[in-house]
């Protein structure tokens, strides 16, 4: 949503996912190779229909030629000739080609989707790269507020001479450090905001603004059995097709060495083979052309077997893909559970260190605790806060994975 020039603009991950499809290049590379496959279906499909071929040809005698005595051949040759051709019977390698076309064009969509697949995941971690960043900025800007008022009250302290030096500079070092971490975690979030605008195709100087937090929840679908995995995964069903495919070209070959049968009818105007008198003549033809392979010492035969040994080949490489398919579906669940109770413990930590702060901080000011036990503490609710912030990104990334891996949304 555009609120005006200048101002931020929002997006959600959905939002964000939208712009990248259609920002993409390699979204469109893939369209292109679609429209490629159905031109070449359709290109195809003419094999079909009857073929009108025009042709002339003009020759010029330069010796003298006689063709009796007293009478000579003219000097000036030329014909025209159109010629309709059907054919009648091609071994059904037109139709064959036909099936092979088609399969070419769903491997090009398939090949479309699988490209989806993969941009709308690397759309998701790019969304949660930059929203992880963002909440380390921010925490790391919450520790430098902690961390200076504990300056203030130390500072008073030592003013008021009751305490020694080494508390103040002890704080006085951890104040710096967090400083650092905070200049650090900016350059982060603002790298991850260059990526992020990058990948949708935006000017980098536009400002923009993620709704979504790292810790937004989200619906997570049940284990799906294999089956339904590779029905809807692009990678196996192209594999799949190209099994398909590399069979139909296989019978593609075996029809070029079937009978060819075509007839048609030619036109022709132009002068005689013996052109004595110069006269333009018309002349039609009706024809009947078969063809047919007899003794190729066993080309089809090696032709063939040659084949054979590709859709071996091809069978192979889909069983192999089903493997692949299998081991990712099985480790992405596992990653993805996993992923869950490690947000979980993160959070409980989180609240523990958070209370551990809050209590030793107060202990302190009143002069029951050292120092180092609230640094410490400090120390401990940064991790612990960290530590959420990437459970719950390694959660998102594990969730868009195994969202991938089941074939897409």
């Amino acid at each position: 949503m555009t609120l005006g020039s200048g101002i931020a603009q929002t997006l959600t991950v959905e939002e964000y996912r939208a712009k990248v499809l259609e920002y993409n290049q390699d979204i469109k590379q893939s369209r292109e190779a679609v429209k490629a496959a159905i031109y070449a279906l359709k290109g195809v499909k003419t094999g079909f229909f009857p073929k009108l071929q025009l042709s002339g040809n003009y020759s010029y005698q330069i010796e003298d030629v006689e063709f009796m005595q007293g009478v000579d051949l003219k000097h000036n040759n030329y014909s025209a000739e159109a010629t309709l051709s059907q054919n009648v019977y091609a071994g059904s390698m037109v139709r064959k080609q036909q099936e092979a076309a088609k399969l070419q064009k769903a491997i090009a969509r398939l090949g479309e989707e699988l490209t989806t697949d993969n941009i709308v995941y690397a759309a998701d971690v790019s969304y949660w790269t930059l929203a992880a960043n963002e909440s380390l900025f921010y925490i790391s800007q919450e520790f430098v507020l902690i961390v200076k008022e504990l300056d203030g009250i130390v500072q008073k302290r030592f003013d008021e001479g009751a305490i020694s030096k080494t508390d103040l500079l002890m704080v006085k070092t951890r104040l710096k450090e967090a400083e650092l971490q905070e200049s650090t975690r900016n350059m982060n979030y603002q790298t991850a905001m260059q990526s992020f605008k990058i990948m949708m195709g935006a000017p980098l100087e536009e400002k923009w603004v993620i709704i979504d937090s790292i810790q937004k929840p989200v619906i997570v679908p049940g284990l799906q059995p294999l089956e339904v995995a590779l029905k809807r995964r692009a990678d196996y069903q192209i594999a799949v097709q190209d099994f398909n495919l590399t069979k139909q070209q296989t019978k593609i070959i075996r029809s070029k060495y079937l009978p060819q049968f075509a007839v048609g009818v030619k036109e022709t105007w132009g002068t005689p083979l013996i052109n004595v008198s110069g006269d333009e003549k018309f002349a039609t033809v009706a024809f009947a052309k078969l063809s047919m392979p007899i003794f190729n010492w066993g080309e089809k035969r090696q032709y063939v077997k040659q084949n054979r040994a590709m859709e071996t080949s091809k069978e192979l490489a889909m069983s192999k893909v089903e493997d692949q398919v299998k081991e990712e579906l099985a480790n992405a669940w596992v990653k993805l559970n996993e992923n869950w109770r490690q947000v979980e413990i993160a959070n409980s930590t989180l609240e523990i260190a958070r209370e551990n702060l809050k209590l030793n901080t107060f202990s302190y000011n009143e002069g029951k605790l050292p120092i180092l036990d609230v640094l410490s503490s400090q120390a401990t609710w940064l991790q612990a806060y960290t530590n959420v912030v990437s459970a719950n990104y390694q959660y998102k990334v594990a969730y868009a994975e195994y969202v991938r891996i089941l074939g897409g949304r």
